[in-house]
């Protein structure tokens, strides 16, 4: 098996236990999360690491992560740096390694300094953190000059993958999940499109428009209407999305007999 990798320059000292991470992951560090991918933390000397070990993708993709374009690991890595360079928040990016097996690829693994964050968006948007509308008016301008003016657009940018920790002068965000990124000018309606994927109330959508709508200097009411109509268009994709996978589900058990 074939490993690639690749270390920041500020981690070079961790670079023999980088390249040695695919033997050592499955034996070794701390799962904080599993699920289609596993995440672990790792404790080395001043470090505190998160390792995300990436699903093994099937077998188009493990061509297409090669050949085509980079692995979701190698883009959590690079665009975690490019976040860097322009002054976004995110867990510093350690570096990433790629296995790769008859020239394809296997496992892979990006690494960054863990994050203590306190909650994330979700616990906000469900109304478990106080100061609820405060926090999301400092998250909207969060995103708006950190992510839209950088021409940065997070294609999954759900209330789990924001996390935040509050300081002196307000709340600390840091994005993470950052494999899936388009880049380019975005438009009010485009930003506006950005908070589809937040699945909360009709109230709090409200807010969260008329606070982007203040920042371009738009409408108010018209951006609660955009936002709300985005908003049941992902929840229906959603629902027709779930009712397929267990359609199929269902075939494959009658198929099983």
């Amino acid at each position: 098996m074939k490993i690639k990798y690749e270390v920041a320059s500020e981690f070079q000292e961790l670079e023999s236990w980088i390249r040695e991470l695919p033997l050592n992951f499955a034996h070794s560090g701390n799962t904080i999360f599993k699920s289609r991918n596993e995440v672990k933390t790792f404790v080395l000397g001043d470090y505190t690491l998160n390792v995300k070990a990436f699903k093994i993708p099937n077998l188009i993709n493990r061509f297409v992560y090669v050949y085509l374009r980079r692995s979701k690991a190698a883009r959590s890595y690079r665009y975690a740096r490019k976040f860097f360079a322009l002054g976004i928040a995110t867990p510093a990016a350690v570096g990433f390694v790629e296995c790769l097996k008859n020239g394809l690829l296997k496992e892979s693994f990006y690494i960054s300094v863990h994050y203590k964050y306190e909650f994330t968006l979700r616990e906000v948007l469900n109304y478990k953190v106080a100061d609820h509308d405060a926090i999301l008016a400092q998250w909207v301008r969060f995103t708006y000059e950190k992510l839209h003016q950088n021409n940065i657009f997070h294609l999954d940018y759900s209330p789990g993958n924001t996390l935040i920790c509050r300081k002196d002068n307000g709340c600390e965000f840091q994005i993470v999940d950052l494999n899936r990124m388009s880049f380019g000018p975005i438009s009010f309606e485009r930003g506006l499109f950005n908070f589809r994927q937040l699945d909360t109330d009709r109230q709090t959508l409200e807010l969260l428009a008329a606070e982007y709508a203040s920042l371009w200097q738009k409408d108010a009411g018209k951006a609660m209407k955009m936002l709300i109509e985005f908003d049941q268009q992902n929840k229906a994709s959603r629902h027709r999305k779930g009712k397929f996978k267990k359609m199929i589900r269902s075939i494959f058990r009658f198929g099983s007999f």
